[in-house]
């Protein structure tokens, strides 16, 4: 019987393996093994012991199953309430007692918790877990917010659903890999997560892994899988409604607080969510369907930032969505399952303290995620999958400030006027995903049981952003998506300073395609050992297609004429990719296993920033000396030299100065890890691990035309100290020096970027990780964890660093990119959840959670050089100062009601960040008069109410 109720890869299928022995131990062969659930679409699934008394019923539908054991001459046993979780593979072992058929002996609630054939460290998240914890069911960050290792966004109650999802795991960001219902939808850019939204409420399981990912994960960083929930024989469904307001939020502002600038909170004004969903069948057995829709609100205020009126400046989010699934079982051996997600996202993202009110924008972005899979079991040992997933997102950003204002900023103040740099702006990126898998399973053959698995890969993804006309019609309530200005224009604290041109119109456009296969043998050798051998081969192909343009509106039309470009191919990548891991179970009785071993990741090219810089027709800005020669405020003909070559240029950013260049290589990731699993009870398990992570062939940008030796004219300025100004009593009377090329290599004929591998820049990671876990049984939950890690990076990215760049980028090819760019600091996180169901259905639950403060370091902007006129750089090594460490207590009581048969009404109240924590999460690095102030903080502590109906 075909069992498998989503897709039938490892990553995703269950399974219960086992052996069955008399009251003398001895092997039994021929016993029948029948295994019943509401998760199956057939009525049982059926398998027999072999000579060696092993059975294998695999793959399953996650669910809960009951084992029935019989053969002629023994007693029946019943094995109940076996629950099997995404991936997990459940060892049952059974003893068979002398006796007659019809007597029976049950046995409940024996669970395996540990899995005894698998290698990777992984995270499982049940329906139990999603459904009681207090959770803000924010998608990707709700669910990632709880496993052990994992960093993601700070989100309070629902405070960041429209926020890109970015998370990183033992201190090491990108290359993260998520699939919702087996379709890749983690983005080919540097975080990972732009536009990764899932509709949170459909989840029925996940699984997080973070060590070990075998040769069917192509990359090194989070292995999130999550499976929709299916329809059933019998009809189910849910309604729900979340809400709060701000009435039920505390105040978190403290003397403290606004001693720093910050007079008013990230204050709720109305946070709300409703969904239903409503599964069951259309044909008994045969055909089930799956269908939900949702909607999101959340209106807060703004830190720190008012109306004209004085009243505080409110931010609306918006997302909603709707899932569809079908489940096809068209005969015992094949079936097809039909998937649809489809989000729609609007947020007031360009608002702040640094930009008014009045001239905010946004960004709308809807994305869809779809597949058609077919799963085919020949006999008892041979399973195949094929699979067409597609994934796209696209988008279009909006302004309502006035169209005459053109966008300007002042490099002091931080102040921004005018609509957002990228309105106009239209980003998107489809993907279509091939992929198909044969797996079998090999008794007795050289020392053990194999069970090989081969499978390929197939994607082609584009990415792009397209600049529209200009003259676009209003799109609705007074906004508008076409800028009129190509230009933007820099102050120093209210003086003209530089222009800014763009090279509008455009159309960026870069092409992925990768290929892979990969081999894995899971190997077991005398029920005690596995070894999982993997080999992973990728042909990697990224370019930027040829394309033509017409000439930029001025003033960038002197630097961006039109223009023709020929393709750019960037090297073609051959990867191999060996992953070596085993188990060894130590006892023999699948409660104690040691875990590890050694892997290779390659990286795969990445659309975003690798080959979108080399693209000519990318959003590129040329920076000119600007004197505002009639003192109006706004730059007029004449007012800067537009030669690109002239004396009044001063640099350019991306597009037709950046190459693919032809001595680039593929960097890659080693990662050696070893791990402890134990059940110490009935359905509770710990993990202990350690894990070394060492990268190779690291990025850098440098400039072909001027070399890092090139800079050699020192520039020495004196530290200002915070308030950005020399000669006032906080100067630490310290002479910094930087670096500057020669004026012979001045100008954008001297320009020309490209990636290149440095040595110096390979980055390693060393950590530790504990973890425990209780399955929800005897009326409680609980999970805790806690890891820590040692970054050594010796370049970071940017001055600035950031929690989630990417581990194979580094920072620009010159000495300044050197200057206190190292980081070399701990971090650690720990984390808890539990949950207690109280008599009268009543039920309690907490999740809390400590970050460490990221590393930091002040800045200063230095400004008078003749070659490089104004550098921002960490004066102080990155680690001298440290954000506060956070805290975040979530709590949740619920009560429910059964109404008539197999109906229950909940009603629930969450509090998030109960002890009202307010740390600082951001704040202004520059020196200067906003120097340490805050940009944002933790939302204050806010009571949601909630009722569902379920049937």
């Amino acid at each position: 019987m075909l069992a498998v109720s989503s897709t039938a890869t490892a990553q995703q299928a269950a399974g219960i393996i086992g052996r069955v022995t008399d009251e003398s131990s001895a092997i039994m062969p021929g016993v029948t093994v029948t295994a019943t659930s509401p998760a199956l679409q057939v009525p049982s699934v059926t398998g027999v012991t072999d000579a060696n008394g092993e059975y294998r019923l695999t793959p399953l539908p996650i669910g809960t199953y009951t084992v029935e054991y019989t053969l002629s001459g023994f007693q029946t046993v019943k094995r109940e309430g076996i629950r099997l979780t995404v991936g997990f593979t459940a060892r049952v072992d059974t003893q068979l007692q002398v006796g007659s058929l019809q007597e029976s002996i049950t046995v409940s609630g024996a669970s395996p918790v540990v899995d005894t054939t698998s290698t990777t460290a992984t995270t499982q998240f049940t329906r139990e877990s999603i459904e009681l914890l207090p959770s803000s069911r924010n998608g990707v960050v709700s669910l990632l917010a709880q496993a052990p290792g994992v960093r993601t966004l700070r989100d309070v109650g629902g405070s960041s659903i429209n926020t890109v999802p970015t998370f990183r795991v033992f201190g090491q960001a990108g290359e993260a890999y998520s699939t919702l219902e087996g379709v890749q939808t983690s983005s080919l850019q540097a975080s990972s997560g732009q536009a990764n939204y899932w509709d949170y409420t459909t989840i029925e399981e996940a699984s997080v892994r973070t060590i070990g990912n075998s040769a069917e994960v192509p990359s090194r960083g989070v292995n999130l899988n999550a499976i929709v929930k299916s329809g059933g024989n019998v009809f189910h469904g849910s309604g729900w409604y979340n809400k709060t307001s701000a009435s039920l939020q505390s105040n978190n502002v403290n003397a403290e607080l606004e001693a720093q600038g910050v007079t008013q909170g990230e204050r709720l004004d109305t946070r709300h969510s409703y969904s239903a969903d409503l599964g069951g069948r259309i044909i008994r057995d045969k055909l089930w369907f799956y269908g939900a829709a949702r909607r999101a609100i959340n209106a807060f205020e703004v830190l720190n930032t008012f109306k004209p009126d004085g009243s505080p400046a409110i931010a609306d989010d918006v997302a909603w969505f709707t899932t569809t699934k079908l489940s096809y079982q068209m005969s015992a051996s094949n079936k097809i399952v039909g998937f649809h997600q489809n989000n729609h996202k609007h947020d007031l993202s360009n608002l702040s303290q640094f930009q008014a009110w009045e001239y905010r924008g946004g960004l709308m972005t809807p994305s869809h995620t779809a597949k058609i899979e077919w799963q085919k079991l020949y006999g008892s040992s041979l399973v195949t999958t094929v699979q067409y997933g597609r994934y796209q997102y696209y988008g279009f950003r909006f302004s309502y400030s006035p169209r005459d204002v053109p966008p300007s900023f002042d490099q002091v103040t931080l102040i921004n006027r005018g609509p957002q740099t990228n309105l106009g702006e239209n980003p998107q990126s489809p993907r279509d995903h091939f992929k198909g898998a044969l797996t079998w399973f090999r008794p007795d053959l050289f020392k053990g049981n194999h069970e090989f698995k081969i499978g390929v890969d197939s994607a082609k993804a584009t990415f792009g952003r397209t600049y529209p006309d200009g003259q676009q019609d209003v799109m609705y309530q007074g906004a508008f998506t076409g800028p009129i200005h190509n230009y933007r224009l820099i102050f120093q604290d209210g003086a003209p300073y530089r222009l800014e041109a763009w090279n509008m119109w455009s159309n960026a456009h870069v092409v992925s395609e990768y290929t892979s296969a990969y081999a894995q043998d899971s190997w077991t050798i005398g029920r005690r050992v596995t070894l999982n051998l993997g080999l992973r081969y990728a042909h990697d192909n990224g370019y930027v297609p040829e394309s033509c343009r017409e000439a930029a509106l001025p003033p960038g039309n002197v630097a961006f004429p039109a223009e023709c470009y020929a393709r750019q191919q960037f090297n073609v990548w051959d990867g191999v990719a060996p992953r070596l891991h085993g188990a060894w179970d130590l006892a023999g009785n699948g409660k104690t296993v040691i875990k590890g071993g050694w892997a290779r990741f390659d990286h795969q090219r990445q659309q975003v920033p690798e080959m979108n810089e080399a693209d000519p027709q990318v959003r590129t800005t040329v920076t000119y000396r600007w004197r505002d020669l009639n003192g109006n405020g706004n730059y007029d003909l004449g007012e800067a030299n537009l030669d690109p070559n002239g004396p009044d240029f001063v640099s350019q950013s991306g597009g037709s100065n950046t190459v693919a260049s032809p001595d680039e290589v593929q960097p890659k990731m080693d990662e050696v890890s070893v791990s402890l699993e134990r059940e110490l009870m009935e359905n509770f398990a710990l993990r202990v691990s350690g894990i070394y992570s060492q990268y190779h062939n690291t990025y850098r940008v440098t400039n072909l035309l001027r070399p890092y030796e090139t800079y050699n004219v020192p520039v020495t300025r004196p530290d200002p100290g915070p308030d950005g100004r020399v000669g006032t009593a906080d100067d630490p009377g310290v002479l910094f020096t930087y670096w500057e090329y020669p004026t012979s290599l001045r100008g954008r004929a001297f320009e020309r970027l490209a990636r290149i591998n440095d040595p110096n820049a390979d980055q390693t990671f060393k950590s530790v990780d504990l973890s425990a876990f209780k399955r929800l049984s005897n009326k409680w939950q609980f999970l805790a964890s806690y890891s820590a890690t040692l970054r050594d990076v010796p370049i970071q990215v940017s001055a600035s660093g950031s929690e989630f760049n990417g581990n194979v980028e580094s920072g620009p090819d010159n000495p300044n990119g050197e200057i206190n760019t190292s980081d070399h600091a701990w971090e650690w996180t720990a984390k808890l959840s539990g949950v207690y169901v109280l008599p009268y259905q009543i039920s309690t639950s907490a999740t809390y959670e400590f970050r460490s403060g990221y590393p930091w370091a002040r800045q200063v902007r230095f400004t008078g050089g003749a070659t490089i006129p104004n550098i921002t750089v960490n004066v102080e090594p990155t680690g001298a100062r440290r954000l506060p460490h956070q805290n975040q207590v979530d709590v949740r009581v619920e009560k429910s009601f059964n109404l008539r048969a197999g109906q229950r009404a909940t009603l629930r109240m969450n509090i998030f960040n109960a002890l009202n924590d307010n740390t600082v999460l951001t704040l202004t690095r520059l020196s200067g008069v906003n120097f340490g102030r805050p940009t944002s903080i933790m939302p204050p502590r806010i009571a949601e109410f909630s009722m569902s109906y379920q049937f």
